[in-house]
């Protein structure tokens, strides 16, 4: 009689675990009041179905219409009423199958040690609950954000579960061919779990290179805004000095007028020379015909000039990319990178060397600098020092790469060189 209390336990139990883990694989949210009579419904007809068939038929029979007692109304409730997609209904319930499968073997374990049907009916259901309660704690939340994936996604998650169910009822309860010692479906699932590998493996290195792609262009797209800024913040700035000696000329010629009623030529002079220095310090010094080059090169040399940098800049040509952008966002990794450098250089020594010219149609950028700490190198790039660092070389390899150039990044007698041919 305990034995017979305890296998109707169980299998009311099983039902209430397959249910949670299959609303909660499916990403389903909400509090019990909202749920609960969705579920207690759901848990009635599932358990009057069994019923029913354990009256009208053998335990065989209700196995091999199992499926249609109970898996088949769950999906449905969630693919209509919850309305997720069949594949994710479908993978969370043979997910939910799957998570059965530990307290099954528990169970069988116990029974061959103790020959006790009891004793395996109490261990079927204490290993379930506590998987249950793992599943439902620590996996349920990642399959649900797996499952809410892209289809393609899905249905490679989604596949182990899947084919094992199938598997299972097809080899154990439908046919014999498990219990017959069948070599061929012995071997399957390990041939089938191989096969699911080296897909996952293609599939997951492909959304990688997905995600790794869009950073990268989120990367340009934040530098090319933060480059545009700097041009309008210089634009702005000039415009400023422009008003300040519209504003200040009629003093000086008032002044200068002054001077010559006076007689005071030397004077005069004097002021003229003064107002032409003052005049020349507003203009945007000139690297070279680019002009978005040009920006980029003078506000780093406003920005070395403020830190007590060195900066020695030689264009020997005019800059000419297929992509200005792109070259744009790669010159200004390579300075700030070599900026950055220079907090960990001696004042003596702290120095940007920057080198563009054309040469056989291909333009040749080099970029060297002082390192107070010669950099590990990793795959042909430096490894970031530190956290949060290291994102703009990974750029510059990216982008010159997509413009059809090459890049190299080597140090020589502690000189950071940066050489990138497009």
């Amino acid at each position: 009689m305990e034995g017979g209390i305890l296998y109707f336990i169980h299998y009311g139990l099983l039902l209430v675990f397959g249910l949670l883990l299959s609303v909660g694989f499916a990403g389903i949210r909400g509090s019990l009041r909202k749920n609960g009579p969705v579920l207690a419904a759901v848990f009635v007809v599932c358990g009057l179905g069994q019923l029913a068939a354990y009256r009208l038929l053998d335990e065989a029979w209700v196995w091999k219409l199992y499926p249609l007692i109970v898996h088949a109304p769950i999906v449905a409730v969630l693919w209509l009423y919850y309305r997720r997609r069949p594949v994710t209904a479908l993978s969370a319930v043979a997910a939910a199958y799957l998570f059965c499968q530990p307290a099954n073997w528990a169970g069988l374990l116990c029974a061959m040690l103790t020959d006790s049907a009891a004793a395996q009916q109490a261990v079927r259901i204490g290993v379930l609950l506590i998987v249950g309660g793992f599943a439902l704690y620590y996996v349920a939340p990642c399959l649900a954000e797996i499952f809410q994936k892209e289809t393609g996604s899905v249905w490679i998650f989604g596949s182990i579960p899947m084919v094992y169910y199938l598997f299972d009822y097809t080899a154990g309860v439908y046919t014999d061919l498990w219990i017959a010692n069948n070599r061929v479906i012995a071997e399957f699932m390990p041939f089938f779990l191989c096969v699911v590998f080296v897909i996952f493996i293609m599939v997951y290195y492909r959304q990688h290179e997905k995600r790794a792609d869009a950073q990268r262009r989120e990367h340009i797209i934040r530098v090319t805004a933060q480059q545009q800024a700097r041009e309008v913040e210089a634009f702005r700035r000039s415009d400023r000095e422009v008003g300040i000696l519209r504003h200040d000329m009629r003093l000086f010629l008032s002044s200068l007028a002054v001077c010559l009623e006076d007689g005071n030529i030397q004077k005069a002079r004097q002021m003229i020379a003064a107002y032409c220095t003052h005049i020349d310090g507003t203009k945007v010094k000139r690297f070279c015909e680019n002009d978005t080059v040009n920006f980029i090169l003078s506000d780093f040399a406003a920005k070395c000039a403020a830190e007590k940098v060195e900066f020695l800049c030689t264009v020997e040509a005019a800059v000419q990319t297929r992509d200005e952008i792109l070259f744009a966002s790669i010159l200004s990794n390579a300075l700030d990178n070599a900026l950055n450098a220079q907090s960990l250089v001696a004042e003596d020594r702290k120095q940007v060397k920057l080198m563009l010219k054309q040469v056989d149609g291909h333009l040749l950028l080099s970029v060297k600098n002082p390192v107070g700490k010669i950099p590990a190198f990793v795959d042909g790039l430096p490894v970031a020092q530190r956290e949060g660092h290291g994102y703009g070389t990974q750029s510059i390899r990216y982008m010159t790469e997509r413009l059809g150039g090459k890049c190299q990044f080597l140090v020589e007698q502690d000189v950071f060189i940066l050489r990138v041919v497009l």
